[in-house]
């Protein structure tokens, strides 16, 4: 069974449920390009999880190579087979592949970079990202995530839900930062009303200060998946001609993937 947010629930009935085995996939969880590295307390913290599990937990990833101590040994760092694991996981997700060249050829056209993100808890992970020129953040390649709450990806994946699908979105993302989801709503919430008049939704500047960014959802024909196309670039270039120019661009792009993504289903 699986939650709103992607993931398995956790339920004392469901006998098939390893608890000890979600527990550790909660750990390698918490590592990103953001925390590449992070010690027990951190981890403690993130999964709010005791910080003796914790440490049990990692002492097995450890024995096994998923995690690696650093010099200091109270910092940890994914080992190998996470990275092994990661690559393996987008090598079977040929949609990412075959919708490549088209974003390339649209990342070079606008010099600017074209993402194609799905969902893993709070935060958007790329799939596919293309650039085409060097003043856009180079730090994102494929497999780094952004945040849902302020990205154009995210956004773009909101777009995509049913209403009580963004209902349960917004609670979640309410209990995981109120501060930050108050400031960022009133942003949301106009994004997704030009979405009702344009189809695409446009965030200037609130992932990056100086980089604005247009976002379309990649919605499977049977409404079963939602993935999310973004574009965006420096904020002196992406106008807000630029900025309709990119998602309309990205609207056609979509109905291509929605097309690779419904035909891989049918697989």
């Amino acid at each position: 069974m699986a939650t709103d947010n992607g993931k398995p629930a956790l339920q004392a009935k469901d006998r098939q449920f390893v608890t000890a085995l979600a527990r550790g996939l909660d750990i390698l969880s918490c590592f990103s390009a953001a925390t590449p590295s992070l010690g027990t307390a951190d981890l403690s913290r993130m999964t709010g999880l005791p910080q003796a599990t914790v440490w049990r937990l990692c002492h097995t990833l450890i024995e096994k190579g998923y995690l690696v101590q650093m010099d200091r040994k109270d910092k940890l760092r994914p080992g190998i087979p996470v990275l092994s694991l990661g690559y393996s996981a987008i090598s079977t997700m040929p949609l990412a592949e075959l919708a490549r060249t088209e974003m390339q050829q649209l990342a070079v056209k606008i010099q600017g970079a074209v993402s194609l993100g799905a969902r893993d808890g709070l935060s958007m992970v790329y799939l596919q990202r293309c650039q085409g020129a060097e003043i856009v953040l180079r730090n994102m390649v494929v497999g780094s995530r952004v945040p849902m709450l302020t990205s154009a990806t995210g956004w773009a994946y909101m777009a995509g839900l049913s209403g009580e699908q963004l209902n349960n979105l917004f609670a979640q993302l309410h209990q995981e930062d109120a501060v930050g989801f108050k400031e960022a709503k009133p942003h949301i919430e106009r994004a997704l009303e030009n979405y009702a008049a344009t189809g695409m939704v446009i965030n200037k500047g609130l992932l990056h200060p100086q980089i604005y960014a247009v976002g379309v959802p990649v919605i499977s024909q049977d409404g079963g998946t939602v993935l999310a196309l973004s574009c965006g670039g420096i904020a002196q270039l992406f106008n807000d001609t630029a900025l309709k120019q990119a998602g309309n661009a990205l609207k056609k792009l979509a109905g291509q993937i929605s097309l690779m993504l419904s035909s891989q289903h049918k697989a």
